[in-house]
């Protein structure tokens, strides 16, 4: 399966996974600022932003791969491959 997110993708999770932390943790004003600066790094258009977008598909990616088993067809035959 390949899952790949364009860099719109992106900025929704970052803004959908920084909404959860700044509203649900009990963080200092200092850490929920360093998490909003963090944020406004990574806004469209940046290059911040799509560097991040090419590590996380890279890591969904690997993650997929490693909880994904693998059927190969060899001359009529089926193998599956536990990862």
């Amino acid at each position: 399966m390949n899952v790949v997110l364009n860099t719109d993708e992106t900025n929704v999770v970052l803004a959908l996974v920084t909404s959860q932390i700044l509203d649900h943790l009990d963080l200092s004003p200092e850490g929920k600022e360093l998490i909003r600066g963090w944020r406004r790094d990574h806004t469209i258009g940046s290059s911040s932003l799509n560097d991040f977008a090419v590590d996380l598909n890279e890591a969904v990616g690997n993650f997929i791969d490693d909880n994904t088993r693998r059927m190969i067809r060899q001359r009529g035959k089926i193998k599956t491959l536990e990862r």
